[in-house]
């Protein structure tokens, strides 16, 4: 386990100190936008920072998350995945549905989002005011509204050359 400055971070084998740093660099734009004083969380970043247990593998399967941290699988990244797919749900919404991207690490830095959007619903819904009355479902609207000020206001800003995909959606 490697530390990187109060986070905890659990780097699996294979994963390179770039691709690393790249994840990081995402969870950490994504927990100081999201702990903004503005939104109103129970936290600022500091402890949101504490808080999070950040474990990077490469192995091919889903990225997850709980109100202990986030699990981000880079195979995708590795492969050069350029598509977001998201649940059918949202998969057409114009601001967090699935999109074709140009590059990678944009795809990485939706990934990323949608995890950190699950560990703050579940670790700060309960004491959150806007999302007490909402945070419970893992795809509903208190997970949606988190995951629209992190895909509008840090990941979607950098996508160039994104376009909507109408047609895949994630199962």
């Amino acid at each position: 386990m490697r530390t990187q400055g109060a986070m905890r971070i659990h780097t699996a084998p294979g994963i390179s100190a770039g691709n690393r740093n790249t994840a990081v660099r995402w969870i950490k734009r994504c927990l100081r936008e999201i702990t903004r004083k503005h939104y109103e969380l129970p936290v600022d970043y500091a402890t949101a920072g504490a808080d999070i247990m950040i474990k990077l593998k490469l192995a091919g399967q889903r990225s997850s998350a709980c109100a202990k941290g986030v699990n981000i699988d880079l195979a995708p990244y590795d492969a050069g995945n350029t598509q977001i797919l998201e649940y059918p749900a949202f998969a057409k919404d114009p601001v967090i549905g699935s999109r074709h991207c140009q590059h990678p690490e944009m795809v990485l830095a939706a990934t990323i989002a949608h995890e950190v959007s699950h560990f703050i619903q579940y670790r700060y819904g309960p004491q959150t005011r806007w999302l007490k009355q909402k945070y419970r479902k893992p795809h509903g609207e208190g997970f949606q509204d988190i995951y629209r000020i992190l895909r509008s206001r840090v990941v979607n800003p950098e996508i160039r050359g994104a376009t909507p995909d109408r047609s895949r959606t994630q199962a």
